[in-house]
């Protein structure tokens, strides 16, 4: 489809950006306030050879306009309304294939809940709780409207300082219309079949999963860590709970047998009163509505020392912070404080040159390069669709478009990029990417939410070839968990995980662990970030750790090995 209708006036596709892409839909910019969600047919390239998906494709536009017409009016202000109809063709009677929505902006709610996020700090707590406040109303408006949310999950709220917006109106559930989606985090296992191996929606969503959803929302946004995260390790090795299956089984990560990721922040840092809740709802299965009144008791404080946000008179972590030997166990580690933050190695390449960093942009459909005879052309890309990073030595970047996905690489210091890397296909909502930038090679990565699953997927490019590939659920990720603060050392990746340092390598085809470090598990979570040095490697951590001869807690460290290193 390169056209669509509103009225009588045609809007053509290629020149309105595309604002953001999922699973079932591509929103195109219409300029001023005004954005156009364009739901994908039954021949669009991401849909083609999933019969699944061909067939709720084919039903959701079928059904579209009615589904549309009997959305129930007025709604609260926060919901994001379909407004004029968007048709394949001229006629009144031409199929409706979208709608005209307003234009918002705001931070999607997921990325809120990321560990990384928030502790790089300049988030206003206060607004932060406010925003949440108001989805609550929103969440209790809607149903006083007889509406359900249905598939309701970080994904489709964004918050903008102390508002919130709800996206997918067309998705809600009234009347006649059910809401067939459902996100696996998100849904309530109390509708799901319990013996299968993951969430399967088996019973309609109702009232109450609605709130279990907010509930899963908030949880993850003031503890960084989902309900059913950290690591199932149990005495007994056979009464493990698969990953994907924790929500149907339990136990919550709060569970004494379950390994609490080190980054995230501890139920005691939230009142008594809310941590309670939770054990509750995701311990115990209690249902029903929300207490409002926990978010208007909640006040959150940010620790300068350990960077979390607490809602305590006193931070939790500090209070029982205790040191790290200078020389870990063994022998093996030798650890130096760095007086100032670790280099940086990759950065992000935006429509300006960034401070530091090699003088590299993009402009429209153009890669730029600054030279000492001004603005040149390094090649080619897709407008509005491709993202780039840049390091000293090498550049790499990906598009995404008609049903392809492509990987590049380039020099910062030459004219030309190589465009021969095919990707594996992105079918649907990119939540988070990145990229690490070695001197030959780039390990592109990317989490993707699709079908209600969230998934990682790790590329490694050069050359102009795909070299290697591997992907992981997102709730069983092992080191991939540690993407955004690896880097690269060789033809190898170094990744920060709470179990050490892993050094992963390309091997029989794919991507494999070739070592760990778990000597260096006191020192390391997989929040933080690393860099190759001249003695060694850098630790830029998440939180301030104690060193015995460190007058106060250090961020930054450098480890190096006096013997060989202890692995499995």
């Amino acid at each position: 489809m390169t056209a669509v209708w509103l009225g009588r006036d045609r809007v053509e596709l290629d020149r309105a950006p595309v604002l953001g892409q999922g699973g079932e839909a591509t929103v195109h910019d219409l300029g001023g306030d005004r954005a156009l969600k364009l739901f994908k047919g039954a021949d669009h390239p991401d849909l083609i050879g999933d019969d699944v998906r061909v067939a709720a494709a084919t039903r959701r536009l079928a059904e579209l306009e009615a589904r549309l017409r009997d959305c129930p009016r007025p709604l609260p202000s926060t919901v994001v309304m379909p407004g004029e109809l968007a048709r394949a063709g001229r006629a009144a009677s031409a199929p409706v294939v979208g709608y005209v929505m307003p234009r918002v902006t705001g931070t999607p709610l997921y990325q809120l809940g990321e560990p990384r996020v928030r502790r790089a700090g300049g988030l206003d707590l206060r607004a932060l709780v406010a925003a949440l406040r108001a989805l609550h109303g929103s969440v209790a408006a809607l149903h006083a409207a007889g509406v359900v949310l249905g598939d309701f999950n970080d994904g489709n709220v964004l918050i903008d300082g102390p508002r919130c917006h709800l996206l997918d109106a067309d998705s809600f559930q009234y009347g006649r219309w059910s809401c067939p989606l459902y996100t696996e985090r998100f849904v309530d296992p109390r509708l799901c079949s319990r013996p299968a191996p993951a969430p399967v929606l088996a019973r309609p969503h109702d009232r109450d999963s609605d709130w279990y959803a907010f509930a899963t929302m908030v949880f993850r946004t003031l503890l960084w860590v989902g309900p059913y995260g950290g690591v199932h390790a149990p005495a007994d090795p056979a009464r493990r709970v698969a990953p994907a299956a924790r929500c149907l089984q339990g136990p919550p990560v709060f569970d004494a047998e379950v390994t609490y990721p080190r980054a995230a922040v501890p139920l005691a840092a939230l009142p008594d009163e809310l941590a309670a809740y939770f054990v509750d709802v995701f311990g115990r299965g209690r249902r029903g509505p929300f207490p409002a009144e926990l978010l208007e008791r909640l006040r959150l404080t940010r620790c300068d020392t350990c960077a979390i946000d607490h809602g305590r008179a006193r931070c939790p972590v500090c209070a029982r912070q205790v040191a790290v030997p200078a020389i870990a166990p063994l022998g093996a580690l030798a650890v130096r404080v760095l007086a100032t933050p670790p280099p940086i190695h990759t950065w992000p390449v935006g429509r300006a040159a960034t401070a530091g960093a090699p003088p590299v942009w993009i402009t429209g459909a153009s890669l730029w390069r600054q030279t000492r005879h001004g603005p040149e052309p390094i090649g080619q890309i897709v407008d509005g669709a491709t993202v780039a990073w840049i390091g000293p030595r090498l550049g790499a970047g990906l598009w995404r478009a008609g049903g392809y996905a492509v990987g590049f690489t380039f020099a910062p210091d030459r004219r030309g990029l190589d465009d021969r890397a095919r990707l594996p296909a992105i079918r649907g909502q990119v939540l988070d990417r990145g990229c690490v930038l070695g001197d030959d090679r780039a390990w592109l990565w990317w989490r993707e939410a699709l079908a209600g699953r969230e998934h990682v997927t790790v590329a490694v490019i050069g050359g102009g070839a795909l070299l290697a590939q591997a992907t992981a659920p997102a709730d069983d990720l092992d080191w991939m968990v540690g993407l955004a603060g690896a880097c690269a050392a060789g033809p190898h990746l170094l990744v920060p995980t709470d179990a050490g340092i892993v050094r992963v390598e390309i091997g029989g085809g794919g991507l494999v662990v070739g070592r760990r470090f778990p000597d260096t598990a006191p020192l390391v979570t997989a929040a933080d970030d690393l860099t190759v040095v001249g003695d060694g490697l850098a630790v830029g951590k998440a939180t301030r750790v104690a060193l015995p001869g460190a007058p106060t807690p250090v961020r930054n460290l450098v480890l190096s090995f006096t013997a060989r290193p202890s692995s499995s």
